[in-house]
């Protein structure tokens, strides 16, 4: 059977295949069906992505039924899609029955058990339910480890998710060694991923920021920048993320000009590819409206 993931850290996402037996005839369909979800959410066209992603399940129910791999994979890039929609409640009953699903068909050790645990870290990591987020990256981790190894990606990704949690918690030592180690993993790779590799850049730009280091900050983010734009282009959500945190180093080294610029750049890709109401458009926009009362 063939497996095909959205590898989903805080922010965005990017492709990860799992080849599991021989490929079969009955499986191209699913496969052409999830490989277009994953090419959705990559270009940030989420909504598509989401309609698609439904139809991905169903074609997976019906052609492996509900206990396959096929199918929990497609339960996971689903949930990812409502994920990125900040549609976190709805994605977080879709990781648990993935979850569920894979425990009774496969095991607690198994790598798509561990997948799904520490997806389900990250959307509570995101709603701010440390302790819970913690817990479930501790079970996951080391599944992933002995399943595919330190340089599988879903282990890298694990490593560099813990990294931002432990700065959440106010662990920034711990939080700077699993991000640097993430980012050592894939600099040994023969074919690097830009958009994991950019992702985990992306946080230890945070880490410096929020532990004073500007200058160190703002020279990964600028490289961020330039990674994402050659790789998705310059109308991107990923894009438009790094913009928005490079304009909030600006803010707290008072150049608000400069970080008016960011945040404006930032806001109108958001816009136009998230909408107005989405959750990461509104958090931008009140820290614009907050610029404007301090200058």
């Amino acid at each position: 059977m063939n497996l095909i993931y959205l590898q989903k850290g805080l922010t965005y996402g990017a492709l990860l295949f799992f080849l599991f037996g021989n490929f079969s005839l009955s499986a191209q369909d699913w496969e052409i069906s999830n490989k277009e979800v994953l090419t959705k959410i990559k270009n940030g066209e989420y909504n598509i992505a989401l309609e698609k992603a439904k139809y991905s399940r169903d074609l997976a129910e019906k052609q492996f039924g509900n206990a396959h791999a096929n199918y929990i994979c497609s339960l996971h890039n689903l949930a990812s899609a409502r994920f990125m929609l900040g549609q976190t409640e709805e994605a977080r009953f879709i990781y648990l029955q993935s979850i569920k699903i894979a425990a009774a068909k496969y095991g607690q050790e198994d790598e798509i058990f561990a997948i799904g645990l520490y997806r389900l870290a990250d959307l509570q990591q995101n709603i701010g339910d440390l302790k819970q987020s913690e817990t479930l990256y501790e079970q996951a981790l080391p599944i992933l480890k002995n399943e595919g190894g330190m340089s599988s990606e879903h282990y890298v990704t694990c490593l560099k998710n813990i990294g931002t949690l432990q700065e959440k918690m106010g662990n920034n030592l711990p939080a700077e060694a699993y991000l640097v180690q993430a980012i050592e993993i894939h600099e040994t790779k023969e074919f690097l991923d830009i958009d994991e590799y950019s992702e985990t850049l992306h946080d230890l730009a945070n880490l410096y920021k929020n532990t004073w280091r500007y200058d160190e900050s703002e020279a990964l983010y600028k490289r961020v920048m330039a990674l994402r734009s050659e790789e998705f282009g310059t109308l991107h959500p990923d894009y438009a993320e790094v913009l928005h945190d490079l304009g909030s180093l600006y803010e707290i080294q008072k150049k608000y000009e400069d970080a008016e610029k960011m945040y404006r750049e930032s806001l109108k890709i958001k816009a136009s590819k998230l909408g107005r109401s989405h959750p990461s458009y509104l958090r931008n926009m009140e820290d614009l409206t907050q610029l404007s009362q301090v200058r």
